[in-house]
């Protein structure tokens, strides 16, 4: 099986973008257009999605604007976003995303932007990504609802969260289990100079603390820096079998933000996922085997006109009709046709099933999973029958990150704030407690943001 080839999975999961809202374009006339179910310039399509807020057009346009006041993306508001018909009478759905992005308190300073979308320029990873390799142009958040519970479902298959809390994640086993449990070696690179997305899961705080510890001096824990990424890679040392790379998140609090989660712009989160492919290819041997998926948690509030498909969930007691809403999704590997566009129905757990299908071959990953899969397709069916004689390993030219984060000043003010994002808030509390179960962390090397972030918190006035 061409499966068993792969000797490496690279998994990255970004935040809070629309396949329509970053990839859309890729189906409006240009040369080398790519057939995917995105974006059109028939001026019938374009009038049939376009949303009203009960008295104006808002029309779905091209930006190149990087800050953007964050929308509105939890199951109440995402329900509006999916349901609501584009206008009074249209057989459509998907039309309530300008009507949810004007409940946002303060409200946006542009509510437009809501339905625009970015074109090559703007994104050319993803353009040489797409042209190169493989999109999935029916990937969807396993449920309409937030970062937390759909994180939950990419890393476990379940969730027992509906929508993002200020606290502790409830604990739960993780993809981290499973790949222990059944042998496969794992870990977990960070970019940027705060936590994983898991350090809001109790029982993975003291190992994720002492691990990234360790690797600001060189460790090899199961939990290390992104800024160590490359010399490993290309080094001779045996690497994890599966290594997830995290972004620095904008609820982390980072400085340099790179998730594409709105304030923070796009721009960063380009170079981000160019600088891990560069690294990649720059070990051909490595190269030679490894496969990475990239795709988002959710898509954030922004625009997409395809609807969800009814795959049922329950969460803690609430039922889901539908998974969320299409994000963007990339196959990226010598082991793939490159300009390939994969139409099977995928959402987040299909990178569970992908790692079963790799790990433990014939066998579900669990059956909240298999429970899924009827109405999904497989990762693995993009995979090229055979092995390349010659592994393509194709340039990206370097895209450089923005001198400075392309974001507003505040989603709410200080990341403990009321009004705060339910993830800064929790992230802010993981901050707190490490700083009160480890004081002596503060002056070790690699944490120095952390502390300045203490201090801050600890005298909001600026007292010394």
């Amino acid at each position: 099986m061409p499966l068993s080839d792969i000797e490496t999975v690279v998994i990255v999961i970004m935040e809070n973008r629309s396949f329509d809202h970053m990839l859309g374009y890729l189906n409006l006339p240009r040369p080398n257009r790519l057939d995917v179910e995105g974006l059109t310039d028939d001026p019938t399509w374009q009038a049939a999605h376009a949303n009203y807020d009960g008295t104006t057009r808002y029309d779905l346009q091209p930006i190149t604007q990087q800050a953007i006041d964050d929308p509105p993306h939890e199951q109440a508001t995402i329900a509006i976003q999916i349901n609501t018909p584009p206008q009074p009478g249209s057989p459509h759905k998907m039309g309530g995303f300008v009507i949810s992005y004007l409940q946002r308190t303060p409200a946006p300073q542009n509510p437009t932007l809501v339905m625009g979308y970015y074109i090559a320029p703007q994104v050319p990873t993803f353009d040489f990504f797409a042209r190169q390799f493989v999109v999935c142009d029916h990937w969807f958040a396993a449920l309409p609802t937030g970062t937390q519970a759909n994180r939950l479902m990419a890393m476990s298959g379940e969730s027992r969260l509906i929508d993002n809390a200020t606290l502790f994640l409830p604990e739960q086993d993780l993809v981290y289990d499973w790949l222990t449990g059944h042998h496969a070696s794992w870990c977990v690179y960070q970019s940027g100079d705060f936590f994983p997305f898991f350090s809001l899961m109790p029982r993975w705080l003291g190992e994720i603390t002492t691990s990234l510890t360790l690797s600001a001096l060189g460790g090899r824990g199961r939990f290390r820096r992104y800024a160590q990424f490359h010399e490993q890679w290309r080094a001779d040392a045996p690497m994890p079998q599966v290594i997830f790379i995290e972004p620095a998140y904008t609820d982390g609090p980072h400085d340099t933000p790179n998730d594409d989660h709105p304030p923070t712009g796009i721009a960063a989160g380009q170079a981000f996922l160019a600088d891990i492919y560069a690294t990649l290819i720059a070990n051909p041997t490595r190269w030679r085997n490894t496969l990475m998926l990239v795709t988002y948690d959710e898509h954030g509030g922004f625009f997409d006109h395809v609807e969800p498909p009814p795959i049922p969930t329950t969460v803690a007691g609430f039922p889901f009709a539908t998974t969320g809403v299409r994000v963007p999704a990339f196959v990226i590997s010598p082991h793939v046709q490159p300009g390939t566009v994969f139409r099977g129905t995928l959402d987040h757990t299909s990178l569970l099933q992908l790692l079963a299908d790799r790990f433990n071959p014939g066998q579900t990953y669990s059956a909240a999973v298999a429970a899924r899969q009827a109405q999904l397709s497989r990762v693995a069916e993009v995979l090229l029958p055979t092995a390349p004689p010659v592994a393509r390993s194709p340039v990206l030219p370097p895209i450089p990150a923005p001198s400075a984060p392309a974001t507003v000043v505040s989603q709410g003010g200080f990341a403990g704030a009321p009004g705060a994002t339910a993830n800064a808030q929790a992230f802010h509390r993981v901050a707190l407690k490490v700083a009160q179960d480890h004081p002596d962390l503060l002056a070790s090397p690699g944490w120095a943001h952390l502390a300045t972030y203490v201090h801050a918190a600890q005298n909001p006035q600026g007292a010394p």
